[in-house]
């Protein structure tokens, strides 16, 4: 069944927020609090007609905890709500965070899509058909960060080369049976574990994938170029 978030919490009107009441107390624009609430990070507001509606006061709260780790931690609007969803539950989230914070990194500037093709050079054709292949992966839609920008460098010269985007689909086709394969190995250690130790583990599995990883393909790739006997085949 499809999460469809915190359900309106209803209370004496006199102790809810108004739209305004809300962004001015948490300094968030009135678009980035529907925002919230579309993407279930926030309660529904209690709507009393169709251009009224009230918010639970519980909202200020977790606005400035989204502030707060968007502040710190690169994380997506998704995983701030799983943080959420486990704290609504009375988990202690500090593993968890953990995990999230090795996995997403620092907080770092964004762009968006007409940004990124101004750094790279890239036309915006040419960054959807990217995205499309999953050759650029953005954690949120048209927020690019410091890694999509750099890889973006990567492929703009690549297809000035003139190597064909199709081409490189290999490369996320691969990434998927590895961590598929990664998300099987989890779940055989961590299905009878209790939330503590699941994600305890599960970070400790994280950081051995992402080592293994890049370990395993670059030595592959030496290996290869080492038994390398010449351009043309024999």
């Amino acid at each position: 069944m499809k999460d469809s978030g915190p359900k309106p919490v209803i209370k004496n009107k006199s102790s809810l927020l108004k739209m305004k009441q809300l962004a001015d107390a948490t300094g968030v624009a009135k678009s980035t609090i529907l925002l919230y609430v579309k993407k279930g990070l926030l309660p529904k507001p209690v709507k009393t007609s169709p251009n009224m509606a009230y918010y639970d006061p519980v909202c200020i709260q977790r606005i400035a905890f989204i502030k707060k780790v968007q502040a710190t931690h690169r994380l997506p609007l998704a995983a701030i709500k799983g943080l959420i969803r486990e704290m609504d539950q009375g988990r202690d989230i500090a593993p968890l965070l953990e995990l999230q914070s090795m996995l997403f990194g620092s907080a770092v500037e964004k762009m968006d899509k007409k940004s990124l093709c101004k750094a790279t050079g890239l036309s915006n054709s040419q960054v959807d058909a990217l995205c499309r292949l999953q050759l650029i992966a953005p954690l949120e839609e048209n927020e690019f960060d410091d890694q999509d920008l750099a890889v973006a460098k990567l492929l703009k010269e690549c297809l000035g080369f003139g190597v064909a985007p199709e081409d490189l689909a290999f490369y996320p086709w691969a990434a998927r049976q590895i961590v598929d394969s990664e998300m099987r190995l989890r779940e055989k250690y961590t299905k009878d574990l209790n939330f503590k130790e699941n994600a305890g583990l599960t970070l400790e599995l994280t950081r051995l994938a992402r080592g293994l990883r890049a370990y395993i393909i670059d030595r592959t790739l030496i290996n290869y170029l080492l038994e390398f006997k010449g351009l043309n085949k024999t």
